[in-house]
């Protein structure tokens, strides 16, 4: 059996996943972790009947993922990832804290503002379908937000797994170079980059995601159709 667990990015949860797991085919088990920040948090545990094992990342759900579960998994799926949030190049880094501290205060005064608008840089250039929820977990977004600018992957070379990356050329949250930077941190093999999409490319881009996500996977495992 085939079991897939999706950790999703900052400011989402486990719903992030409902586009492309309407994708999959019936054989597959899927179940989506949640950080918490509308509900209770929750971490799945694979089923000892599972022959294959995924794990999908998205953005800084690759951060949050257990280190050792993601040891203990065939496959590691990474949709608009990074490595390091912030860049090397000292100008660079010195913008990018910036918005990360204005959104830090902004987020005291006016959480829901902050979150809306992380939204329409998430789904550019399409339009946001989802907006923030009325219960949040505020010290939690705060606190996951300021550890963005300290995330840095150190991915152990003990690690035999198979890496795929996927990303959208117009991710307003993730510049090119962080992905490319990511494959190479990470000596990713299989990789692909959607012109027209964005940071929330698993929603905006579904079909085409598992298009070619399952001609990856049939590659080298039966059972994905």
């Amino acid at each position: 059996m085939i079991e897939i667990h999706a950790y999703h990015g900052w400011g989402f949860n486990g719903k992030f996943w409902d586009s492309l797991k309407a994708e999959f085919p019936a054989s597959i088990l899927f179940k989506a972790a949640n950080r918490g920040y509308f509900e209770k948090p929750y971490d799945p545990i694979f089923s000892s009947e599972s022959s294959i094992k995924i794990i999908f990342t998205h953005s800084y759900g690759l951060h949050w993922c257990p280190k050792e579960k993601i040891g203990s998994c065939d496959y590691l799926v990474i949709f608009n990832g990074f490595n390091e949030f912030l860049s090397e190049d000292r100008f660079e880094r010195k913008k990018e804290l910036k918005v990360l501290n204005k959104m830090h205060v902004q987020f005291q005064t006016n959480s829901y503002a902050v979150l809306n608008a992380f939204y329409d840089n998430c789904f550019y250039p399409y339009s946001p379908i989802i907006s923030s929820p009325k219960i949040i977990d505020k010290s939690l977004l705060e606190s996951d937000l300021i550890d963005l600018s300290k995330t840095n992957f150190a991915f152990p070379e003990a690690f035999n797994i198979q890496k795929i990356v996927i990303s959208g050329l117009e991710d307003q949250i993730i510049a090119k170079q962080k992905t490319k930077e990511l494959i190479e941190h990470l000596k990713v093999t299989e990789s692909m980059e959607y012109q027209g999409y964005g940071h929330a490319l698993p929603i905006t881009n579904s079909s085409n995601c598992w298009s070619y996500l399952s001609k990856v996977l049939v590659s080298t495992m039966v059972g994905i159709s």
